[in-house]
């Protein structure tokens, strides 16, 4: 039972590592890739509610239709020719160590190369898919919980 003059030893104070105690903030291009991908969250999220109403008012619903096609078609296709340039990210951690003694040091050197070079000039399409994820978990937010669970309740 809980009591607040409990005699239980006092815990010491958490100790956090050197890593994360000095953490430094983040810099230009992290901060504008982030506004980047907010603002195109915001612009996707418009166009698709904005052509659901607009479907709505106008009782043409092929409006909608064609937003969704055209947003499914395009997140399935950045996120596959992300996962696809990246190789599946099998290799993603691998070090020079790692690889076959038969390789030469420059070959490993290049291959570890290549994976951070993929990495690196691919960072735009993740700048895509998460605003398309973002707007299908918006969507599916909308249509089982405000629409499905907390409107009837409302009523």
């Amino acid at each position: 039972m809980f009591s607040p003059n409990s005699k239980r030893p006092k815990l010491p104070p958490v100790q956090l590592p050197e890593d994360k105690k000095n953490k430094s903030p983040m810099d230009k291009a992290t901060k504008r890739r982030l506004w980047i991908t907010v603002g195109v969250s915001f612009l996707l999220l418009f166009v698709w509610f904005g052509a659901h109403s607009l479907g709505e008012i106008r009782r043409e619903p092929m409006i909608s239709y064609i937003v969704m096609g055209v947003y499914f078609v395009a997140f399935a296709a950045i996120l596959i020719t992300y996962l696809a340039y990246n190789r599946g990210f099998v290799n993603k951690n691998v070090t020079e160590d790692m690889l076959p003694d038969t390789w030469s040091p420059e070959k490993k050197r290049d291959f570890v190369e290549g994976n951070r070079r993929r990495a690196e000039k691919s960072r735009w399409m993740v700048m895509l898919i998460i605003p398309f994820a973002v707007v299908f978990m918006v969507d599916a937010l909308y249509l089982f919980l405000w629409d499905g669970l907390l409107s009837g309740m409302l009523k």
